[in-house]
């Protein structure tokens, strides 16, 4: 997908998810919002449904869903590089729901379909209200970020200048407990079977 063109558009400023480092362009101005990290997310219905997940090889034996929108960007990381982080072999990973659209995934993860590899900011407000959990800590780097970005010339326009403040406070109130970023010595210990005891509970 080819990034809107500032001098042909009428864009004043975007938000972009960048790969490595920025481009050295000195008509843009770049500010890093986030990095992009990915994390295994699923239901607590899921926990009913197969047990207490709390060891990473039992990924190995659920149903996994794939985002094949991330999976086909150049040089993104997928199952086989989370579960290599997490010290487990992978096995067949063709299998599985797979879908284009990352909100179908998301949707998909929610009803129970399996375990989904996002990152955390497109399952921010599910992770929040409960609906999925992430269900170890060990997060992979992607090796891209979300960037606010806009010409040079447009920096001091008050509208831009607002806007880019708004976002810098949003992100700010995020709650970090939800928010998984990668860590410099991934640790891959469970988060969730508070979640699924609760699911098994009710």
């Amino acid at each position: 997908m080819a990034y809107a063109n500032f001098a042909t558009d009428g864009v004043d400023v975007a938000i972009r998810n960048v790969a490595g480092p920025v481009a050295d362009d000195p008509t843009l101005v770049y500010e890093k919002l986030l990095d992009v990290g990915l994390v295994p997310v699923c239901s607590p219905k899921l926990g009913a449904k197969f047990g207490r997940l709390d060891a990473p090889d039992i990924l190995t034996r659920l149903p996994l869903i794939h985002d094949d929108q991330l999976a086909n960007r150049p040089g993104f990381p997928g199952w086989p590089d989370w579960l290599e982080l997490a010290g487990v072999k992978a096995g067949d990973l063709a299998g599985g729901l797979r879908f284009s659209s990352p909100d179908h995934a998301l949707d998909a993860a929610i009803e129970g379909a399996g375990v989904l590899l996002t990152h955390s900011i497109l399952a921010y407000d599910e992770l929040a209200s409960g609906r999925l959990a992430a269900l170890f800590d060990a997060v992979l780097p992607s090796r891209r970020a979300y960037y606010f970005v806009c010409p040079k010339a447009k920096e001091k326009n008050p509208n831009v200048q607002a806007l880019r403040a708004w976002l810098g406070e949003e992100i700010r109130r995020l709650d970090r407990k939800f928010l998984l970023m990668p860590k410099a010595e991934p640790r891959c210990s469970t988060n969730a079977p508070a979640a699924f005891a609760a699911a098994r509970e009710s």
